[in-house]
């Protein structure tokens, strides 16, 4: 807490003094100085400069590792080989209060940077820079105790700006923050300007914050606060709705939905980062040369360990390989209508493109044996590095679907590498596969129906997967780098989201479920589409401003431009079954509480739902994460409608107080070893709605002038930690 109080302090007259210079001559010249200067900061140019370095809010919220706090250990994200992860994935007992003071002290600075502004607001007065100033101030506040009051519960409130050290503090109710949440924002909402075509990147608008109203009015009126808020939660569901319909008119859906992510081919003009559909976005600046590394790095989280795939190496196309995170398989795979939604094909990547055979001299003279038994030399057979031969596919293998492969029917692995069947053909090039991996895997003939393992791959070597695509970038001037790309914050189809959820609890059903058909309706295949076309952002390298300096483990293209749709579907070898599917549209029939999907009464049935209102809300959820997997937004709505404990049953790591997963299997699936943790991992619903407060901030902080006895800091902390 101390070094947070000194941030706060000083680091606003480190950045008056930055602000206030200038590369000149005069800059040169040494003066001693004693003393900062806040002068700037006392004039309506200094406030505002101040406030639009606010939006630098937004890349901490992807830079600092807040992943970990919004998309790990949910029914959507699992961990992935890296241990740096798994922490927060099986909710063991490293998830402690010295655990998580980076994130609580970073927003914390940003409060005392708004308060800053908020507190010299007659400053302001008679400029025409006030509203947009103190509504960057009043946003930015908001934005933080948002985030805060969703992981912590009850927190400081910070109002006025800390100018000397300062350590009596206490938390205040989770009633107390969203009183000042809401007014913040309905304050920054009358402020900021409307108009749809301003930008919306690095800018905090009027739209932007009628979004995170919508988003506070309906966090309020969830199950997390139901001890006390009775009082707020008719009003709440109105003021929700009333807002999320302005997002929606001001900010139309795209058409396509690739266009949201995956048709990024160049920085800063991609339909990807100027679409209509972007609300606020974080925006990465400095890629013109390879030296200027400023972009975040949170989307290698979920990149696999692609390397070890046939014929490949790592590049800029697929990123670099962090590994933190994967889709649960259990629940991913058996979440789409994979016949008919089109958004699992263009969300995650399940091929690779074999990269590393020309380039790589020994590959490109070993021997190949192929499924009709001829052998070729590697390098003449796939005579290309460049993406154009298929590497790796993976198939989900579903039984609706006329699938289910059993664990001694598909690829084993040597050394973590799949050994190389070359079983089928590649209808699109006619070449034969390397290799073929199944998402789900079952036990034996006449065994459990639910699938025994994360993918082909034993648990030990949880290294190869398929990944989510939305944020992949092959623009970078090297693979280790972080992206450039700018990064979403809030689209308007989550505010179909917001207002379905709100007329669902207000006993709407039928009229909240509707609300979300565009949604659906969006994410059908449409007539004449090609159903296993693939794009994501990797086809950048192409037209990489750095591709023609690419060496080593740069260059080359593991991106491939197909999916595995009819190798998971039924089709891939009839090309009249491929040409009729493609000429059609598919279809996703408006839902209603008497009739849902078959995907989701499924879900229904293993959570145990009956009553209208669970099913409502369990289809809400999973229409959400089908239309918005993997954008860092599912532990909130998971936690605040209390449904995490619940839904962790799809996530096969999050271990239970008896270490068994958490469909009750105490052993490994496949090598029969027990189920261990040196740390002893447990989801306990008493506990992990909240995170711990940080030990740094209960260590600084006093009473009536005295350091915090143990009992006192006892009664501070959440429960159970």
């Amino acid at each position: 807490m101390k070094t947070m109080i000194k941030t706060i302090a000083y680091s606003l007259m480190a950045a008056a003094l930055l602000l206030a210079t200038s590369c000149t001559d005069e800059f040169l010249k040494e003066t001693k100085r004693d003393a900062a200067s806040s002068d700037y900061l006392n004039t309506p140019e200094g406030l505002n400069s101040m406030a639009h370095g606010l939006t630098g809010v937004l890349q901490d919220y992807y830079a600092r590792a807040s992943w970990n706090y919004i998309q790990n250990g949910t029914d959507e994200m699992t961990a992935g080989s890296d241990t740096q992860g798994e922490v927060w994935n099986s909710y063991d007992a490293r998830i402690s209060p010295n655990s998580t003071a980076g994130m609580f002290d970073l927003y914390y600075q940003w409060i005392g940077r708004a308060n800053t502004i908020i507190a010299k607001a007659d400053v302001l007065e008679g400029s025409a820079l006030k509203n947009e100033t103190l509504g960057y101030a009043y946003f930015t506040r908001a934005f933080c105790y948002l985030f805060l009051v969703s992981q912590f519960g009850d927190v400081p409130l910070v109002t006025k700006p800390v100018t000397e050290p300062e350590r009596e503090f206490s938390r205040q109710t989770r009633e107390e923050v969203y009183n000042l949440i809401i007014p913040d924002l309905e304050a920054a909402y009358g402020m900021l300007t409307g108009d749809a075509r301003q930008a919306v990147t690095n800018h905090f608008t009027k739209y932007a914050a009628a979004h995170y109203l919508a988003k506070a009015h309906l966090w309020r009126a969830s199950e997390i606060n139901n001890d006390w808020n009775a009082k707020y939660r008719e009003e709440d569901l109105k003021e929700c709705i009333k807002y999320a319909d302005i997002v929606i008119a001001a900010h139309p859906l795209v058409s396509e939905y690739n266009d949201l992510f995956n048709n990024f081919t160049e920085y800063d003009s991609s339909i990807t980062e100027t679409n209509t559909e972007i609300v606020l976005a974080m925006g990465n600046t400095g890629y013109e040369t390879a030296a200027m590394i400023v972009g975040a790095d949170y989307y290698q989280m979920y990149i696999p360990w692609y390397e070890a795939f046939a014929l490949m190496k790592r590049d800029v196309p697929g990123g670099r390989p962090y590994q933190r995170m994967k889709p649960s398989p259990r629940y991913c795979y058996y979440l789409y209508d994979l016949e008919n939604d089109s958004r699992i094909w263009k969300s995650i990547r399940m091929t690779f493109a074999v990269n590393s055979c020309v380039t790589n001299t020994g590959r490109a003279k070993s021997t190949l044996t192929l499924g009709d038994n001829t052998k070729v030399i590697a390098g003449e057979y796939f005579p290309s590095d460049e993406g154009e031969y298929l590497s790796t596919m993976f198939i989900i293998n579903r039984e609706d679907y006329g699938q289910k492969y059993y664990k001694d029917e598909v690829v084993k692995t040597y050394n973590g590498v799949p050994k190389t069947p070359y079983s089928r053909i590649d209808y699109r090039t006619g070449k034969y596969i390397p290799a073929i991996a199944s998402l789900l895997v079952y036990d034996e003939p006449g065994g459990s129906d639910e699938p025994i393992g994360t993918c082909l791959i034993p648990r030990q070597d949880e290294r190869l997967y398929c990944s989510i695509s939305k944020f992949i970038d092959g623009a970078t001037p090297a693979f280790a780098n972080g992206s450039y790309r700018d990064v979403v914050n809030a689209r308007s189809a989550e505010d179909y989201f917001f207002k379905a959820e709100a007329l669902i609890r207000q006993g709407k059903i039928d009229e909240g479920l509707a609300a979300i058909q565009p949604i659906r309706e969006r994410a059908q295949f449409k007539a004449g589409e090609e159903r296993d076309h693939y794009v994501d952002g990797g086809q950048a390298y192409f037209g990489n401003i750095f591709r023609k300096d690419l060496k080593g483990l740069d260059h080359n293209c593991s991106y491939y431009p197909q999916n595995s749709y009819y190798y998971s579907i039924g089709g891939w070898d009839d090309p009249a079954v491929r040409a009729a599917k493609n000429a059609t549209a598919s279809s996703l029939p408006l839902v209603t509480k008497a009739s849902y999907p078959k995907e989701d009464q499924a879900i229904m049935s293993k959570l145990g739902y009956t009553s209208d209102y669970d099913k409502a809300l369990c289809f809400l959820l999973d229409e959400k994460s089908r239309e918005m997997y993997g954008e860092l937004i599912r532990w909130q709505d998971l936690s605040r409608t209390k449904t995490l404990e619940k839904r962790l049953y799809f996530n096969d790591t999050a271990y239970s107080k008896q270490m068994k997963d958490v469909a009750g299997k105490s052993v490994d699936y496949f090598n029969g070893r027990a189920y261990e943790s040196a740390y002893g991992g447990s989801f306990d619903p008493a506990v992990h709605y909240v995170r711990p407060i940080p030990q740094t901030f209960l260590d600084n902080i006093t009473k009536d002038g005295k350091p915090l006895t143990t009992e006192e800091k006892n009664a501070m902390q959440n429960p159970g930690y």
